[in-house]
């Protein structure tokens, strides 16, 4: 928030842009650590062809328990994120 030029937002929309921004950066943060751990296991093991990236990690969200609904949960955070983006990109100080 503090690069954000807060008084041109009211006060609804800088908790509304705080809150897609929490949401947004810890579920990018989790899609990311997920594929992190993911090339660490795959250096573990010396089966290089298993890491993957980020489309590996969602990949295997997907195979678990509830994984659709984990699939779910990713898409949002990262669709979070984008809105935050967009946010940033309106009232971001240069």
């Amino acid at each position: 928030m503090k690069y954000l030029d807060k008084a041109a937002m009211t006060a609804r929309t800088r908790r509304v842009v705080q809150a897609l921004g929490v949401t947004g950066t810890t579920a990018r943060g989790v899609v990311f650590a997920l594929a992190g751990v993911l090339v660490v296991d795959a250096a573990v093991t010396h089966q290089a062809a298993e890491s993957g990236g980020i489309d590996k990690a969602l990949l295997t969200l997907r195979g678990q328990p509830f994984g659709e609904f984990l699939m779910l949960l990713a898409a949002l955070g990262l669709l979070t994120f984008g809105l935050y983006g967009l946010c940033e990109a309106r009232w971001r100080k240069v």
